[in-house]
């Protein structure tokens, strides 16, 4: 009896330890499993600022962003990202055609009406913003990618150009003038002409918070080849990025027209007008384009076993 239980024991130990480091092996191959990502991205497309002033149409421009952050992937394939984003937005914003008329002396004390004409009016904005993304997703096993979630921006600061192309004609009652009107047009010496003026200044907006939407597909998911070697993967995707900025009424500027002259005289232009004559107390932020995500750190799994 106590010869067939030896030899049991001696039986029952090679195979628990076997299956000890059966398993203690298939724990160690686990253990290298890392679905947990850095990211390097690039964006490039359009972007708008746009407000509700009665008179300005927005049209928008180029802009972009480049960041870095990091990528948690859970059960089910969901993932959760966040990072740090840099971005520089651009923007067109036209005007409609307005005439100003201020009363006004002459060098010989006559009075007349200076009558100022802005037409083709348009005002070019770029800020640049620092923000952080939060985004929650889904990635199917064959790559493709899905996430929602938004951003809240600091705006770094940023630069206005207001440009105008103003005719500057005279009214005397007193005066026949251009055909029977009364105006005088086309003195140089007398500074009634045609010019193109802009107007360059600072802009700087209030924290920026939008929602954010993307959806693309992951290259390179050969989950054996990409297990062992560990290249980076390139993720190609659209985005859409659609939020606000609240606007302080002591930003709101009291006076679309600045005079430009530096030699006393009256000489007036349009000022950057993307705050001006708003009621709705926020502007409107739009940017949408493709982005390219660089993944470090991809290894589905580490294994450790020889190819056959």
């Amino acid at each position: 009896m106590m010869i067939k239980r030896e030899i049991l024991r001696l039986t029952i130990l090679p195979v628990l330890i076997v299956l000890s480091v059966c398993y203690a092996v298939n724990v160690a191959a686990q253990s290298n499993v890392n679905t947990n990502n850095f990211l390097i991205w690039g964006s490039g497309g359009y972007s708008r600022i746009s407000n509700d002033a009665p008179a300005t149409n927005a049209v928008g421009n180029a802009g972009g962003a480049v960041g870095a952050g990091f990528e948690m992937h859970f059960v089910n394939n969901m993932l959760l990202q966040t990072g740090l984003e840099l971005s520089c937005l651009t923007s067109r914003m036209n005007r409609k055609d307005t005439l100003l008329i201020v009363p006004m002396i002459d060098t010989e004390n006559n009075s007349y009406d200076g009558h100022f004409a802005f037409q083709n009016t348009h005002d070019m904005q770029q800020i640049v913003n620092v923000g952080i993304p939060l985004m929650i997703g889904y990635e199917t096993p064959n790559g493709l990618y899905f996430a929602v979630g938004g951003k809240a921006m600091l705006n770094l600061g940023g630069q206005s150009r207001a440009t105008t192309t103003v005719t500057s004609t005279a009214y005397y009652e007193n005066l026949i003038g251009y055909n029977n009107t009364g105006i005088l047009s086309n003195m140089i010496n007398h500074g009634l002409f045609t010019e193109t003026r802009s107007v360059k200044s600072s802009l700087r907006l209030h924290a920026i918070f939008s929602g954010s939407v993307e959806a693309g597909y992951t290259f390179g998911r050969n989950a054996e080849e990409y297990s062992i070697k560990n290249r980076p993967k390139i993720r190609l995707s659209m985005i859409c990025d659609y939020g606000f900025a609240p606007v302080a009424g002591i930003d709101k500027p009291t006076s679309l027209v600045v005079n430009t002259s530096t030699t006393g005289g009256f000489t007036p232009a349009v000022n950057g007008y993307l705050l001006n004559n708003i009621s709705s107390n926020r502007l409107n932020i739009l940017y949408v384009g493709l982005k390219v995500t660089v993944m470090f750190g991809v290894k589905k799994y580490g294994c450790n076993c020889a190819k056959e």
